[in-house]
C-alpha cells in the first residue's frame, strides 16, 4: 500500500466523521457535568463509535440488504437527526445538555449520529470496495483515536480560544452542521432516484 492508497483510505473517514467539528458539541452537551463523568461520557461515545463502526464494516451492506434500505434512506434519515440537533442551537439555542452524572450518555447523540452517523457509516461501506475490512477497520480505529484526544483536551483548547469564541465556534459548527444535514439529505435523496 503506497502513501497515495493511505490516505484515500484515512480522508474520508476524517473528514466524515469530523472531531473538530463536533467539538463544540461535545463541550456544550458535557459543560454541566464534572471531569470525572466527562471522562465517563468521552469512553462511551468513542467506544459506542467504535462498537457500531466495526460492526457496520462487515454486516452493514446485509443490514440495509435485508431491511430493502439504500444508501440514500440511511443518508435521508441521519441527515433529518442530525439537523434535528443543529437546528436545537442555532434557531430555539437550546443546547443539548447531557445532564449530571447520566451512565452512557455518550452513547447518544455524541456516539451516534455524531462521531459515527450515517456518513461515516456510508463511507466505511464505500471502501469496502477499494480496501480490505481489516485496513477500513484500522482507519476508523485511528479516526477514532484523533476524536478521542480533541474531545480529551476540549477543555485546554476552549480555553485557548476562550468564552465568546467557544459560543462563535459552536453557532458555527451548529450552522455547518445543518448544512452538511442537509447536503446528506439532498445526496440521499438523488441517489434514490
Amino acid at each position: 500500500m503506497n502513501f497515495s492508497d493511505i490516505l484515500s483510505l484515512f480522508l474520508p473517514v476524517f473528514v466524515a466523521m469530523d472531531a473538530f467539528g463536533v467539538l463544540p458539541s461535545f463541550v456544550q452537551m458535557t459543560s454541566t457535568l464534572s471531569p470525572k463523568d466527562r471522562q465517563v461520557v468521552l469512553r462511551y461515545s468513542v467506544l459506542t463509535a467504535g462498537v457500531v463502526g466495526i460492526l457496520f464494516i462487515p454486516l452493514g451492506p446485509l443490514v440495509l440488504s435485508v431491511l430493502g434500505l439504500k444508501t440514500g434512506d440511511f443518508q435521508i434519515a441521519g441527515g433529518l437527526l442530525i439537523l434535528v440537533v443543529a437546528l436545537r442551537d442555532i434557531v430555539w439555542d437550546q443546547k443539548m445538555s447531557l445532564g449530571k452524572g447520566v451512565k452512557g450518555a455518550g452513547v447518544v447523540p455524541l456516539g451516534i449520529p455524531l462521531l459515527v452517523g450515517p456518513a461515516v457509516l456510508t463511507t466505511l461501506i464505500l471502501l469496502r470496495d477499494r480496501f480490505t475490512m481489516p485496513e477500513v477497520g484500522l482507519s476508523l480505529i485511528l479516526n477514532l483515536l484523533i476524536a478521542w484526544a480533541v474531545f480529551g483536551y476540549s477543555a485546554r483548547l476552549i480555553k485557548w480560544i476562550g468564552e465568546p469564541g467557544a459560543r462563535v465556534s459552536s453557532k458555527l459548527a451548529a450552522l455547518l452542521l445543518s448544512a452538511y444535514a442537509v447536503m446528506m439529505i439532498r445526496v440521499g435523496f438523488f441517489s434514490l432516484k
